[in-house]
């Protein structure tokens, strides 16, 4: 009869946690497509990559960029030294006006953090030809140097 009771006892154990362990399975949420979002919401900071596409006439500082999806077009924020900075400018013709952008959650953070201590939400710039940057198939798109600082934005279709 002890043998019995300790017997039906521990099936019931068992019954019971393997029920409580499918609930728990079940009662998380499933998001299925957050890869996807994180992806389409990050850059890429492969200067490699990017020079196989544009090019790149000096090196670097700091680089975030995107090749949109379906399209023919690439956006891409980079830093150079401020020696380079200048020599960008000087190589992209006269100053083509200004314009304020708005940042993109993926820009780097010096940027972003620039636009919200401005106090309105946008980054002040100055437009260049975009032709030092140029390969084929792009044959379109601005330059703008960020004011105060040695970034560009750059978009090419």
């Amino acid at each position: 009869m002890i043998i019995a009771r300790i017997f039906l006892i521990s099936i019931l154990l068992t019954a019971y946690g393997c029920t409580t362990g499918t609930q728990e399975t079940a009662n998380r949420p499933i998001n299925a497509n957050t890869n996807a979002n994180a992806e389409l919401n990050s850059a890429n900071s492969n200067l490699e990559e990017l020079k196989m596409l544009i090019n790149v006439p000096y090196e670097t500082e700091d680089l975030a960029w995107k090749k949109e999806n379906g399209s023919n077009k690439i956006v891409a924020v980079l830093r150079f030294s401020p020696e380079d900075a200048d020599k960008i400018t000087a190589g992209s013709g006269p100053a083509k006006g200004k314009v304020s952008i708005s940042p993109e959650s993926w820009y780097p953070s010096e940027l972003t953090a620039q636009s919200e201590t401005s106090g309105d939400s946008g980054l002040d710039g100055t437009v260049y030809d975009p032709k030092l940057f140029m390969l084929a198939p792009y044959s379109q798109g601005r330059l703008i140097r960020i004011d105060a600082t040695n970034y560009f934005l750059l978009e090419l279709s």
